[in-house]
């Protein structure tokens, strides 16, 4: 009897094993099931924040090209353009735009202020029921603007120093307004100026060495033909520059926003976001072995950039220049120059850029510059040396700076004008 007991003890001991194992097997099940399901929100919730970080960086990027551009607006319509480069920038960024709020406001120190906040649609947290996140971003562009009456070395804003025919071009399209400048052309060859229909060139004179010029239509009074052209004070005068070695090689910029530094800069640099808006900080910069070819918003003051070689900054559709030459030290009033050992004439085109503001001396004796479709210069207060000039379809405001080339002594009063942006 003792025996069967002892059984009858061992098999309810068994059954109580298996039930507690069918009991922990359940639970496991349930438990890897819950973990399997947080680890999917984990990982989609991951997925989802790399999204909205994204969308967030393009539209950092959009609104401060915005508001800068803003900023430099004058009069009401200000808000207009901000909202419109709001959106322009945007496009093709896979940021959906029917879903932007955007704000423009000028403060009363004339900084515009702006905001904006779009709606990221999310993939993964629709799970849990978030289908999408606001993401919002803010910018303060503040113009600066000093005013001082100072006694100018002259009026000659532009001085072609090309011996060939064809040293000034003027294509159907082009405006230039500098009626305090005067624009001069070494050029004795026949054909030194070609003026075609429908351009306009206001300007205080247009003084062409050569006698034989074509002049197909267009506006361009107090053209005076034979005349004795300035020549370039800067040719043998301008700081010379110790080329060291590489500081920085070759880059692709893809960041909404970046900051250069002074040095050697090899190697050329791309600029693959049209929403970039780069900050120059101030001091020397020497460009060698290869082209910029940039896009988005360059920005600077007290800045100089000397081109070592055949170098050269090709401003492409929809890049902003606003830019300004240092006012004292060895660089003062410098903006760009090049060496003097460019064997030969080579191009730089400016295409496209929807407004840019310059100040200082542009000294590129080895260059043709042709600005092309849609260039739009809101107000450019720079002396340019260059061997020949192109005008497309462009519209170029131009007065005297300090460096102005001297055609006689006037007194003139300069405002230098430029942008900072803040976040």
């Amino acid at each position: 009897m003792m025996s069967g007991h002892r059984i009858s003890e061992r098999s309810g001991t068994l059954l109580d094993l298996r039930k507690l194992a069918n009991d922990l097997h359940g639970s496991i099940g349930v438990i890897m099931a819950i973990a399997l399901v947080a680890l999917v929100l984990a990982v989609g919730a991951a997925v989802d924040l790399a999204q909205a970080l994204r969308a967030r960086e393009i539209l950092q990027g959009s609104l401060d090209q915005a508001t800068i551009r803003a900023a430099l607006t004058t009069g009401s319509g200000y808000v207009d353009t901000g909202r419109a480069t709001l959106a322009a920038n945007l496009t093709d960024t896979g940021v959906a735009e029917e879903n932007l709020n955007s704000s423009f406001v000028r403060n009363n120190d004339g900084s515009v202020s702006g905001s904006a906040t779009i709606t990221v649609p999310l993939s993964f947290m629709g799970i849990i029921g978030i289908n999408d996140t606001s993401v919002g971003v803010t910018a303060k562009a503040t113009p600066k603007t000093s005013t001082a009456t100072t006694a100018a070395a002259g009026t000659v804003c532009i001085l072609l120093t090309s011996k060939n025919s064809q040293a000034l071009l003027v294509n159907s399209g082009a405006v230039v307004n500098a009626s305090n400048c005067e624009i001069h052309v070494q050029s004795s060859a026949s054909g030194a100026a070609i003026f075609n229909s429908g351009t306009t060139i206001n300007s205080k004179k247009i003084c062409i060495k050569s006698a034989s010029i074509i002049d197909n239509g267009g506006t361009h009074p107090n053209l005076e033909k034979g005349c004795s052209p300035a020549s370039d004070p800067y040719a043998s005068t301008l700081p010379a520059v110790t080329v060291r070695s590489c500081t920085y090689n070759s880059r692709n910029i893809d960041a909404a926003t970046y900051t250069f530094q002074p040095g050697v800069h090899c190697g050329g640099v791309n600029f693959n976001n049209s929403r970039t808006v780069s900050t120059f900080s101030p001091g020397l910069y020497i460009i060698k072995g290869g082209d910029w070819n940039i896009r988005g918003t360059l920005q600077g003051t007290d800045v100089t950039f000397y081109f070592a070689d055949t170098s050269k900054f090709q401003f492409n559709s929809g890049a902003g220049t606003y830019l300004k030459a240092p006012t004292t030290g060895n660089y003062a009033n410098i903006l760009m120059y090049e060496t003097t050992a460019n064997s030969y004439v080579s191009q730089w085109p400016w295409n496209d850029s929807p407004g840019h503001t310059l100040s200082g001396l542009i000294h590129l004796p080895s260059r043709q510059l042709t600005m092309n479709s849609g260039m739009t210069a809101a107000l450019d207060q720079v002396t340019v040396v260059a061997d020949s000039l192109i005008l497309n379809q462009t519209t170029w405001n131009l007065s005297p700076d300090t460096s102005a080339i001297s055609n006689g002594t006037t007194t003139t009063t300069t405002t230098n004008s430029g942008v900072f942006l803040s976040h």
